[in-house]
């Protein structure tokens, strides 16, 4: 019976296929945009075009972890897809395993590619460094929206994505609101459910004040999220038998 771990490089090619290769047109046209959108920033010579490198960036690992954001669990249940799979010898924990794994991977190669097409226009502004901590403050974030894309679609969730993108966009937002109203016990229910994602922004200043450890560090709950959203998703996805049974 086939393993997780002899079905990742499979699985990685199937997503790439499916995912990147059918969208090429989308994915160059974007990484085109970002590194000449990036170097006419940068040559304007403005004392805030910095700061406005780094937010096309950061909207770049937004928009380009669109397309891997699908409802890959609860199509497999809706659209009869498991069905599939499961006429073959295979486990649902390694099926699904192999496939956040290979979201993962394509997650990751798509902020690299990002990063590269970035690096031009922070070249020309003579602030290398600036993309790199940017990358260890923000690189996560296509990772984490598979993830919550996956597990979306593990709770049932028909658009996988929306679900991904509303749960990244509170987490950003919740510091602000708890600011401006009173949440009382329910901030620390709301901490939990949602992102701690301003503590990747917090890294890029703490990188520069007192270097990458402590950086590193900060982002440990961003990291302990992600794997603690990855497990749910795999324990919620193994109940995918049972939901084709019902839904036959």
């Amino acid at each position: 019976m086939p393993r997780a771990s002899h079905l990742i490089p499979a699985l990685v090619q199937f997503t790439g296929e499916e995912v990147i290769r059918n969208r090429f047109k989308f994915f160059a046209l974007l990484l085109s945009l970002i590194a000449i959108i990036e170097v006419l920033l940068a040559v304007r010579g403005s004392a805030s075009r910095i700061e406005g490198l780094g937010i096309f960036f950061i909207v770049g690992l937004w928009v380009v972890a669109g397309p891997l954001c699908g409802s890959w669990v609860d199509e497999d249940v809706r659209l009869g897809y498991g069905a599939l799979w499961l006429q073959r010898p295979l486990k649902p924990f390694d099926f699904y395993l192999a496939r956040l794994v290979s979201l993962v991977v394509w997650a990751n190669a798509s902020a690299t590619a990002v990063c590269l097409s970035a690096l031009p226009g922070f070249a020309v502004a003579g602030d290398v460094q600036g993309l790199a901590e940017l990358t260890l403050g923000a690189g996560w974030i296509p990772t984490l929206l598979v993830v919550l894309s996956f597990l979306g679609s593990s709770l049932g969730a028909r658009n996988g994505g929306l679900f991904a993108y509303a749960m990244l966009f509170a987490g950003f937002a919740l510091p602000g609101f708890a600011d401006a109203a009173w949440l009382g016990l329910g901030r620390d229910v709301l901490e939990i459910i949602f992102p701690p994602a301003s503590a990747g922004l917090a890294a890029v200043t703490t990188i520069r004040s007192y270097g990458v450890a402590a950086a590193v560090a900060q982002l440990l709950p961003i990291v302990l999220y992600t794997i603690a959203c990855a497990m749910l998703g795999l324990l919620l996805a193994l109940g995918v038998p049972s939901r084709l049974m019902r839904a036959l």
